[in-house]
């Protein structure tokens, strides 16, 4: 019954302008609110994933190095020692090592990076955007952003020069492009060039077991603080150990710092649009000062009198909140299929904005509208049962 008249009451507000207009701007408030929320939890959750899932492919959970470059002494006894921690589950050998590269259209600087099969096939082949899905051993893999600074396609022919710590002059060699990737980030797509890591070992004149780091992966990515920690005093300072999120730490102290404000911008816009709904019902209350009246004096309840204006409140943020909603899923829908938004992947590693779909802000933002509204229509409910039939028939 109470909606129902609530119900009443809004078809006969939406005959007077004003009226209209301040539910019009309470539902907007509500739906903006709601929609820069979701929309900003869901770039930052995006951009977590992004930088997570690329970090990934190139690194892995934690990596260690030797302290002062180069390549480490005894990589497959540190191998061992780690295997033996009960939270590793796999550990890979990985070469790397700065080089010139050339092309018949340019040189530029890169990094070579020698991987095992078993991870080119996995992380590496769903990336590839041109060339053969399984890359032979004698081939290469190079960023899409590379080749198009080199002018360089796939069967193309690359030289490259690499430095040598056993003798003042560089190694040259020559690779043929097998394929080009794209992994969407920026420092990788325009530097990285991908080998076979017995391939690069041969090319760089080193032993084919030969590791400029260890790629650790661990069954528990909760705990890779505290794994990092115990890694590196079993180990010793002669290696340096870190974890994906350490490689891209400006990056992750960025969003972390994005998302403390969070809780202070919702409280903000949560006031601004209670405040508005707050006015919009006081103003319904003294528009239906009469109606209440009637209501009243036919035996109506005080109470259930301000119940219609707390129904009221629900329904205008209901509707903001699911307006709200509808608009942040298209407009990251749009973004997540069209990428119309650009960025500088120079100073934000990604070269288009990553977006996700987070279920919990998509649930959590709409139903805090919907408890706001609650307390809100508390304040109209109290002004609604202090109507006094007897004064309000006889000055409408």
């Amino acid at each position: 019954m109470i909606g129902r008249i609530a119900q009443r009451f809004a078809q006969s507000l939406r005959g007077d302008g004003f009226s209209r207009f301040s539910t019009i701007v309470s539902i907007a408030s509500v739906a903006l609110g709601c929609m820069a929320l979701i929309v900003s939890m869901s770039i930052l959750k995006g951009y977590e994933d992004a930088i997570e899932r690329t970090a990934l492919q190139f690194t892995a959970d934690i990596e260690i190095k030797p302290r002062f470059g180069g390549l480490l002494s005894s990589p497959e006894l540190l191998a061992r020692e780690v295997r033996q921690n009960p939270a590793v589950t796999a550990v890979d050998h990985v070469i790397a090592r700065e080089a010139l590269i050339r092309s018949t259209s340019g040189i530029d600087g890169v990094m070579l990076v020698g991987m095992s099969t078993d991870r080119l096939h996995q992380l590496m082949a769903p990336l590839i955007v041109h060339g053969e899905s399984g890359v032979h051993q004698n081939e290469v893999m190079i960023g899409s952003g590379l080749a198009t600074r080199l002018h360089a396609g796939v069967g193309d022919t690359l030289l490259v020069y690499s430095s040598d710590e056993q003798r003042e002059s560089p190694r040259v060699f020559r690779s043929r492009i097998g394929a080009i990737i794209r992994c969407g980030m920026t420092s990788y797509d325009e530097s990285v060039v991908i080998y076979h890591r017995a391939m690069l070992a041969q090319h760089l004149r080193v032993d084919s077991n030969a590791a400029s780091s260890l790629l650790i992966t661990s069954r528990d990515r909760t705990s890779l603080a505290a794994q990092q920690r115990a890694l590196q005093q079993e180990l010793g300072p002669e290696v340096m150990v870190f974890t994906y999120k350490d490689a891209f730490a400006t990056v992750s102290t960025w969003i972390e710092l994005q998302r403390e404000p969070i809780p202070i911008i919702l409280g903000l816009i949560s006031l601004v649009a209670g405040l508005t709904m707050i006015s919009t019902l006081l103003i319904a209350v003294v528009e239906k000062a009469r109606s209440i009246a009637i209501l009243l004096t036919l035996g109506m309840s005080p109470i259930r009198a301000g119940l219609i204006f707390v129904v009221r409140a629900v329904v205008i943020s209901t509707l903001g909140a699911a307006i709200g909603l509808i608009v942040a899923l298209a407009l990251l829908g749009i973004q997540h299929i069209w990428h119309p938004i650009t960025l500088d992947g120079a100073l934000y590693y990604v070269s288009e904005l990553p977006v996700s779909f987070p279920l919990m802000p998509m649930i959590i933002v709409p139903l805090s509208s919907i408890a706001l509204a609650l307390i809100v229509g508390l304040v109209p409910m109290v002004v609604a049962m202090r109507v006094r039939p007897a004064t309000a028939l006889r000055f409408d």
